[in-house]
């Protein structure tokens, strides 16, 4: 019985150890300034794989959303603690990545009379 349970922990573990990140998603934008903030999230048991040309194609999307014609990446992502334990450790992150829209955005062509 002990074995078995051992077995079943090890198994978990290593499930655990190659899940994927939580979906990437748009987090926060400025339309305004061309920007697009993507972030996904992994906890202590995850060896998150982020699909950052999922994240390219999602920035694009919201920028040709706003009449940009796509977006790159601006500047390297960052990792914040979003899950801390009562001792402070943390358990759980968040990572966050900005793309910059690129091309100019539509301007309304309407006029007033």
């Amino acid at each position: 019985m002990f074995i078995r349970f051992l077995t079943v922990l090890a198994a978990a573990s290593l499930v655990a150890c190659v899940t994927a990140a939580s979906p990437i998603r748009v987090a926060d934008g400025n339309q305004n300034e061309g920007t697009v903030t993507l972030a996904t999230d992994y906890n202590l048991m995850q060896n998150p794989q982020m699909d950052w040309q999922q994240g390219l194609q999602k920035a694009s999307a919201q920028c040709q959303g706003w009449g940009y014609n796509g977006a790159i990446p601006s500047g390297k992502p960052s990792q914040t603690c979003s899950n801390e334990t009562q001792d402070g450790d943390c358990i759980g992150w968040t990572v966050n990545a900005t793309f910059q829209c690129t091309g100019q955005a539509a301007q309304s062509n309407v006029r007033r009379q």
